[in-house]
């Protein structure tokens, strides 16, 4: 909720005259997140338990795709196309899907070990962190793809960042060496942390400076 706030504030009111989305399909989007949230992690939870380290890095790729596929499935309704407010609707879905996958997660995680201390749970809470800056720039990611009718190139944008921080997550989970599980720990952080401010500092700003100039009236002479 405090990530959502602190990306939506510069885009409504009382930074702006007239908001640039409805805060009522805001909070929808976000109550959808929470309900997709559970079903991937059941669905996933599943598919995890049923796999083995052989195809440990396939099972990764197909569960980055299936998320991303869902995600581009909803905002790619007909409804939602070429619409501004789209790209924020993303953004509050995706946090929505954050919050319960990595309560989840985290909770389950923590459970499967025999006694966590303070640095386990901190541990796992800062993958939590992960997961929400994720989710919070690879859905809004879509969302710009599909206010701007370029639905393909954003959405392989947002897939191969899922991909890149997954595949980079396995050493942390699977190494034996301390040094790897802390590079891959580090270079997953860094490509999430660099995701969210992309979007956040970069793809939303010039989608809105785009979107003002799409609607902008053209001037006429007199005479």
């Amino acid at each position: 909720m405090a990530l959502l706030y602190y990306t939506l504030r510069d885009y409504t009111y009382p930074k702006v005259e007239k908001p640039f989305f409805d805060d009522r399909k805001v909070f929808a989007f976000f109550a959808l997140g929470i309900v997709l949230g559970m079903v991937l992690y059941a669905v996933e939870s599943y598919g995890r338990g049923a796999s083995s380290s052989e195809t440990l890095v396939a099972v990764v790729i197909v569960f980055a795709a299936f998320e991303e596929l869902l995600k581009l499935i909803i905002l790619n309704f007909p409804r939602f196309q070429r619409k501004v407010d789209t790209a924020f609707y993303g953004l509050s879905m995706g946090l929505g899907i954050a919050a319960t996958f990595t309560f989840a997660s985290v909770y389950v995680s923590l459970l499967d070990l025999e006694s966590p201390g303070a640095l386990e749970m901190v541990v796992y809470s800062l993958i939590g962190v992960q997961f929400v800056l994720l989710h919070g720039a690879t859905t809004p990611m879509i969302g710009i793809g599909v206010a701007r009718g370029q639905v393909r190139g954003y959405f392989t944008q947002a897939l191969l960042l899922h991909i890149s921080y997954s595949l980079l997550m396995i050493p942390f989970f699977v190494a034996s060496e301390f040094l790897l599980q802390l590079a891959g720990a580090v270079l997953a952080s860094a490509v999430v942390i660099y995701g969210y401010i992309r979007m956040h500092t970069l793809l939303l700003p010039v989608l809105i400076k785009d979107a003002k100039r799409w609607t902008a009236k053209p001037k006429t002479g007199k005479g």
